[in-house]
This record gives C-alpha cells, structure tokens and sequence, in this order.
C-alpha cells in the first residue's frame, strides 16, 4: 500500500436486530468525532439494502500519518468500546488507496468479471459527464480545451468518489456479488 495521498477505509458492520438506531447514533457520533482530527476528508455510510445485511463505512484521510493518528486515538478507542453490543459480528476492516475501493468484494464473494465493473463505472459516470456539460460546459465553452477539462475533472472525481460510485455499486451489488445474497444470514 502507498502511504503519500489519500487513504480510503472501508468498514463493513453487521449490526444485532434491533439495535439499527443506536447503531446509526453511535456511527453518527464516532464520524464527528473523526472530522476533528487533521486530514479527515470526509465519511459515507451505507445502509444494508436488505435485514440482517451489513453496514458499509467510508472515511478518507489525505495521508497515512493522519490516519494512523485518528486510528491510534483515545476518542476513537471509547468510541469502540462501545461498539460491541450493537453488532453480531466482528467488523471487518480494509485500507485503500485507489479507486478499487469500490470494487472491493466482501472477504466470501470473488472479484466481479471486469466488464460488470466497466458497466458500473460506465453507469456512475455518463449522467455525471452528461450533467457537467449541461450545466458547467456552456459556461466555459470558449475556454481551451485543456483548461475546460482541469475544471471539470476535479467536479467529476469528487462527485463519483463520494457519491456517484457508493449509491451505483450499493444498488447494482446483488448483480455484482451475486453469491453475497446466497450467504445465510448471521444469527
């Protein structure tokens, strides 16, 4: 793994039935507490399309030294403490640097074959692409090419990092990871 740049973890939770709602608080409340600290860039958390499915976590820090600062923390630490009664199963946990981040399957389910994963970012991405010059092109129409594109590539990347690509892998995972909505639910 590189250590310059940012660092994406990804968290997957399986939260006790019943608990859904402390469970949501407590995330709520661990990701404030997060933002505090230097390099934070910002967290997703995604609710299990199905009872019983597992909570998806995403943080960013702009560098390993930072996330190892927040990981190494006394308020992260109590804020794990009190984690355990509101989950079935250990959490799993996985660092990344890239976009893979998003085509990460679950430690049980293999690799998507790399066209469904084409098809996914062709999916999050052309409506971006579309809306960008429906909107912003036609503002910056008469400027060089080169500098239409550093203006909008930033837009795009932020938009499918922390939008675009959690909803569209979320919502096309049974397709993705067929064998994931097979796995028996943890009691």
């Amino acid at each position: 793994m590189e250590t310059e740049g940012p660092i994406t973890v990804v968290i997957r939770h399986k939260v006790r039935p019943g608990r859904e709602g402390e469970f949501e608080d407590w995330q709520r409340n661990i990701s404030q507490a997060s933002l505090k600290f230097p390099g934070h860039l910002g967290y997703n958390v995604m609710r299990p399309a199905r009872p019983m499915g597992e909570y998806l976590v995403l943080f960013k820090f702009d560098s390993l030294a930072n996330l190892e600062r927040w990981e190494s923390s006394p308020e992260r630490r109590q804020w794990l403490d009190k984690l355990d009664p509101l989950t079935v199963a250990e959490l799993t946990r996985e660092r990344h640097t890239g976009m893979e981040v998003w085509f990460t399957p679950h430690a049980s389910n293999a690799q998507p074959p790399r066209y469904k994963l084409m098809l996914v970012t062709f999916v999050a991405l052309y409506p971006l692409i579309t809306l960008v010059q429906g909107t912003i092109g036609p503002l910056i129409h008469d400027w060089p090419l080169v500098l239409r594109t550093l203006a909008t590539t930033p837009l795009l990347i932020v938009i499918m990092t922390y939008a675009a690509m959690p909803w569209v892998t979320q919502g096309m995972s049974p397709w993705l990871y067929p064998e994931q909505g097979r796995r028996r639910p943890i009691k």
